[in-house]
């Protein structure tokens, strides 16, 4: 290496401290941009860029930079996706957020042939704004962002770990072949991006079918449930009936877990739920008291309405005990407990 570069890796060994300060604010930064902004699900990678690594790129790119400061990704992070349209929407976070270096920044998505497949990350150089927190030293320092999807992320780190730098590191064919697969991955981000899309659509439609009292045909799934549940309300007030039985306050989990339940006691649509919960919400209210009334419990899950509307049901009509017990297995799959479960519902059907 030449004498630039040595005071280059000099000048980083002497600021090696700085930059751990500067990946550690940064993240802070970065963090609460993203948990409060509209950037949905990701994962953050970062790093301080190693001494060997740094003489690495010093070597590869001898004579290219005459300072550290030209340096700009020393300190770095990696903003991970799940899907193609959330990259603008962190880009515009970044944007409002942090000072950005446009001229040094870089869409390599922008940079492609349209008929190649390959590496495409969107590079931000940022630095921090003044009056944000952080030490004053620490914002003239620049650091990098790179945004991709997972996808992306997985086809860049294979093709790093495999050791591919340029055309002529590899045979034709096997350059061909990471283009194919590339492209492979760029063709499931869309798809990924199409699906995502269209279960959005439907859970709009199926908000407007349950509102309008026009929802009784539609199938029962995770969607269709949760939004009977959270705009029908009758499920909510014999949540509320049932918990203030016992005076205890109701603590919201999933509902997926009851699907498997209502689907064995052939409750398979939003119209065939609502005649259920109108046949047995006495049945259920009486169920819960008997158990309730004098107990200290003082929080329950919000399933507790469907779980004993189900148990209703298993006491009320002609379930034989091998059908209930099988209904048992699948709220606990252990046998011995759930032949307990059988039991107690038994005496219970008995005393009826």
């Amino acid at each position: 290496m030449d004498n630039t570069a040595d005071i280059i890796l000099r000048e980083y060994e002497s600021r090696f401290e700085d930059y751990g300060r500067l990946e550690a604010c940064a993240l802070d930064v970065i963090q609460e941009m993203l948990d409060t902004g509209s950037a949905g699900r990701v994962m953050i990678t970062h790093r301080v860029k190693s001494a060997d690594s740094m003489r690495g790129k010093l070597r590869r790119k001898a004579g290219k930079y005459r300072s550290i400061d030209e340096i700009t990704d020393i300190v770095g992070f990696r903003v991970l996706v799940f899907f193609a349209d959330q990259v603008d929407v962190v880009a515009s976070l970044i944007s409002q957020n942090l000072i950005v270096d446009e001229a040094n920044s870089i869409d390599k998505r922008k940079l492609k042939d349209p008929s190649a497949f390959g590496y495409v990350s969107l590079h931000y150089v940022c630095q921090l704004p003044e009056g944000n927190g952080c030490p004053e030293d620490l914002c003239s320092m620049k650091f990098e962002i790179q945004i991709r999807t997972m996808l992306q992320h997985t086809w860049a780190e294979i093709e790093h770990d495999l050791g591919y730098k340029s055309e002529l590191a590899v045979p034709y064919e096997v350059r061909r072949d990471f283009a194919r697969v590339a492209s492979l991955l760029e063709i499931a981000d869309g798809y990924f991006l199409n699906i995502k899309g269209r279960l959005v659509e439907y859970e709009l439609d199926v908000r407007k079918k349950v509102r309008s009292g026009e929802a009784d045909d539609l199938p029962l799934n995770m969607v269709t449930l949760e939004e009977y549940i959270r705009s029908d309300g009758s499920i909510t007030s014999l949540n509320n009936e049932i918990a203030s039985i016992s005076g205890a306050v109701l603590a919201y989990v999933s509902p997926e877990a009851n699907l498997p339940l209502l689907k064995f006691l052939g409750i398979g649509t939003i119209g065939e739920l609502k005649a259920f919960v109108e046949s047995y919400r006495k049945h259920a209210v009486d169920l819960a008291a008997m158990t309730l009334k004098d107990s200290e419990i003082d929080e329950l899950i919000s399933t507790v309405g469907i779980y004993y509307l189900c148990r209703a049901k298993l006491i009320f009509d002609d379930y034989p005990e091998e059908e209930i017990f099988q209904f048992c297995l699948l709220i606990d799959h252990d046998p011995d407990r759930a032949m307990r479960k059988v039991r107690h519902i038994m005496r219970q059907k008995a005393a009826q």
